[in-house]
């Protein structure tokens, strides 16, 4: 027996060991748990809260709150509740999510299974519950944020400058080709040297100041993508239409170096849905990518489906790329070889914002490459459509239209001219002042001048001119203020303004009333078109007049039109309608079938006075298919 008691006491005093080195174990962890900066969440097998520590407390405002034992999504809502289920099935990956806080802030949450071994070799491990840690990351969002406002500005006081040598230098070439050169007729080769330098100059600095736009433009993309600011237009395409529309844009490369262009496509690849010029952007940059590292050779562009997704692959037969260089390919600024011997053969940043584009179609981009072998750069691209891809496409079909709108637009008789156009330049900068008026000159407009936004309201108001181009980025008055009070005021409304700034935000302009938004250092001769049709036009086409039983349908049309400028107005049919369109004498007026079907008046319209030059367009089921001018005639 006393063998027995000693026995019995040595166990309890091992047990009590034991116990008191678990408490000191779990008092450890919990207080390394409850001082974790980032809140933390513990689930059980049915998605009940089972541990949190005082950070998440603090962070969902839940200090005076017991959440033990309640499902998630009572106390945190479907999204952390979705990100917890994720984490039951296969496979046991990570899964994160962004989060929405109180107070304009914002977190981001990481969810991973926890797992139990199973009892028999073999068998997969036993699911018992996930933990979360939530992270608020509204600081990282500010930086971000004013990342991307520092790059804007930048970009903005890089471009003015840029467009004023580029400009210029268009310029002198354009007067030494037309006026100077053939009249230089001499046997003196140093005159004839020089002349020829004058022009390969010229042509140098041409070609690095694109380089240096493009890469401008590079840095802006990427900027926007990463903060979200990215206006992605979602819609159904084929990868006929993706690789045909790259390998034309690429052809020119290829004629260049003399390389084959081989195209394997697998037959019967079903439509998927995704922002159609920026996939295209992803396959002209791997394409002209492997031109540039190819020599001998040929470039294959390759598509097939595996299981839900599309693959699309770019093979070509150049140097190849390292082992220890291929994961730096997408890095921001890496490119590969070596940096004092190797001449580099673009920005850094192509090959980044592809990979910004596909992951945020849900896909993968990677490349394959044995060094002086070749390159396989791949992506792929799912077939699902998600339901928010589908209102998307919707806003597509919308964009689509206006675009037909705006082509009704510009097909409208031009307006007899009986003067000689003024077009007002207003702009802070002297030298973007100059260049304008030289290139508006030269094609015969007269030209004004304001070099701040009050100057410029001012004598618009004196002397109204037939056109505007207006910078936006100006001490006094910004742009886009001098444009919302020429459009709200009656005498200035009809004013065409075409805004000219290295600062992108076409979509703030639109939505004023501005006619044309163009980026400083982009093409002058698309400027320059433009803005001949606008003056063609005679005054800003704005007032559009829509006329839908379905209010539904009107609204959202009347919606997008309203942000890319127009004047809207929405009425039923009737006598309303017509007292409408004879006090608002609108450019357009669009009309659901079922009505135009129904109502003579349209039909009576057409003989107005005041209405000569009015668009009669009547949506069908899908979208604008015909459209009636006021005379009569009609476009299919």
């Amino acid at each position: 027996n006393e063998e027995l008691s000693n026995y019995s006491q040595t166990l309890e005093q091992r047990v009590a060991a034991a116990t008191t080195e678990l408490q000191d174990t779990l008092s450890y962890l919990t207080s390394i748990i409850d001082t974790i900066a980032d809140g933390l969440l513990v689930t059980n097998v049915s998605g009940r809260i089972s541990r949190f520590n005082p950070a998440l407390s603090q962070m969902f405002d839940l200090q005076n709150i017991d959440i033990n034992g309640q499902f998630t999504e009572e106390i945190f809502g479907s999204a952390v509740s979705d990100l917890i289920a994720n984490t039951m099935q296969p496979p046991r990956t990570v899964c994160t999510v962004e989060l929405s806080l109180t107070g304009d802030r914002f977190a981001k949450a990481s969810a991973v299974a926890i797992l139990k071994q199973a009892p028999s070799d073999g068998e997969e491990p036993i699911y018992i519950g996930s933990v979360v840690l939530i992270r608020d990351i509204t600081a990282e969002k500010e930086i971000d944020r004013m990342k991307t406002d520092f790059i804007s500005t930048v970009s903005h006081e890089l471009r003015t400058p840029l467009t004023s040598v580029l400009g210029f230098a268009k310029l002198i070439h354009k007067k030494l080709e037309e006026n100077i050169f053939p009249i230089v007729h001499t046997e003196d080769k140093k005159v004839k040297r020089a002349v020829k330098q004058v022009g390969e100059n010229l042509n140098i600095i041409l070609a690095e100041g694109k380089r240096l736009t493009d890469l401008i433009n590079d840095l802006l993309d990427l900027a926007k993508m990463e903060a979200g600011k990215i206006d992605w237009k979602i819609e159904s395409l084929t990868v006929h239409e993706l690789l045909d529309r790259a390998t034309a844009a690429t052809s020119i490369l290829f004629e260049q170096k003399g390389l084959q262009l081989i195209q394997e496509i697998e037959e019967g690849l079903p439509e998927f849905a995704g922002d159609r010029d920026r996939l295209i952007q992803v396959a002209i940059n791997l394409i002209s990518n492997s031109v540039k590292f190819t020599d001998i050779g040929s470039v294959t562009c390759k598509a097939n489906r595996i299981g839900s997704e599309i693959k699309i692959s770019i093979i070509d037969t150049g140097m190849g790329i390292a082992e220890a260089d291929q994961p730096k390919v997408f890095e921001k600024f890496k490119q590969v070889g070596d940096t004092l011997t190797d001449k580099p053969k673009g920005t850094g940043l192509g090959l980044p914002i592809c990979k910004q584009i596909v992951e945020h179609h849900g896909g993968r981009i990677w490349v394959e490459s044995e060094f002086g072998k070749g390159s396989t750069f791949s992506f792929t691209l799912p077939l699902e459509v998600a339901a928010e891809s589908e209102v998307n496409i919707t806003k597509v079909e919308i964009n689509t239209f206006i675009e037909q709108l705006k082509e009704q637009v510009s097909q409208t008789p031009p307006t007899v001219v009986s003067h000689k156009k003024t077009i007002m330049v207003v702009d802070d900068d002297a030298n973007i002042r100059q260049l304008l008026r030289q290139q508006l000159e030269t094609e015969g407009y007269a030209v004004k001048e304001a070099k701040s936004g009050r100057e410029a309201v001012t004598e618009v108001k004196k002397a109204p001119p037939d056109l505007i181009i207006l910078d936006v980025l100006m001490p006094d008055m910004n742009g886009f203020d001098v444009a919302a009070i020429l459009k709200n005021d009656p005498m200035t409304a009809s004013i065409p303004i075409a805004i000219n700034s290295g600062m992108e935000d076409k979509e703030r302009g639109y939505r004023i009333g501005v006619d044309r938004y163009f980026i400083k250092s982009s093409d002058s001769e698309v400027m320059l078109e433009e803005i001949s049709l606008l003056l063609s036009q005679g005054t800003s086409k704005k007032k559009v007049l829509i006329v839908d039983e379905n209010a539904s349908d009107a609204k959202t049309l009347a919606d997008a039109l309203k942000t890319r400028g127009y004047s809207v107005t929405e009425v039923l049919t009737g006598e309303e309608f017509r007292n409408k369109v004879m006090s608002v004498k609108p450019d357009m007026i669009i009309a659901n079938a079922d009505v135009w079907q129904k109502s003579e008046i349209f039909q009576s319209l057409r003989f107005e006075k005041d209405l000569e030059n009015t668009f009669f367009l009547m949506l069908g089921e899908k979208a604008a298919d015909t459209s009636i001018q006021a005379d009569g005639q009609t476009n299919e």
